[in-house]
């Protein structure tokens, strides 16, 4: 989409690494600032909202994308947009709110096993069945499924007898 000419940002090929990096170290501040008061927000709001409206407004962003092309401007304020929605569940405690303290070990390492299905699920499945949609097609699919699991964390999470 960086590099797209007509429904894209017309990124030079040479250049879309460099763009792509500069979006992540742009959002890089917004999600410490935003992790400082995660906390709160778990506390407040309890730990199946935080995480559900994480969740679905990073898919409602995920869903505008590509209509901010070709406004680089907009992209990166969305960006920054992600890096704000999921600072939540990068900063979550669950594992010490339900998980024995003998046994957050093993939780940890099946949260990173978790991690790499997710990676492998985004990039052999989801990626590979938008390859061939269009931009806003896809980003429509995947922000979706993003919105679908924030309704399936709704449902599964229970916040925690404190």
């Amino acid at each position: 989409m960086l590099e797209d000419k007509k429904e894209g940002f017309a990124i030079p090929n040479s250049q879309v690494g460099v763009v792509a990096s500069e979006l992540t170290i742009y959002s890089i501040p917004f999600s410490m600032v935003t992790t400082i008061f995660v906390g709160y927000s778990y506390e407040i709001l309890g730990r199946k909202l935080t995480i559900f409206w994480s969740y679905f407004l990073t898919g409602l962003i995920f869903i505008a994308i590509p209509y901010t092309a070709p406004n680089y401007t907009y992209m990166v304020v969305l960006r920054c947009a992600v890096g704000v929605t999921m600072s939540a569940p990068m900063a979550h405690p669950l594992i010490p709110d339900y998980v024995m303290r003998k046994s957050r070990g093993k939780a940890v390492a099946l949260t990173g096993v978790g991690l790499v299905i997710g990676e492998v699920f985004s990039m052999g499945v989801l990626f590979k069945y938008t390859m061939s949609m269009s931009y806003k097609d896809a980003f429509l699919l995947t922000g979706s499924f993003v919105i679908f699991i924030s309704l399936v964390f709704l449902l599964i999470i229970k916040n925690p007898d404190m």
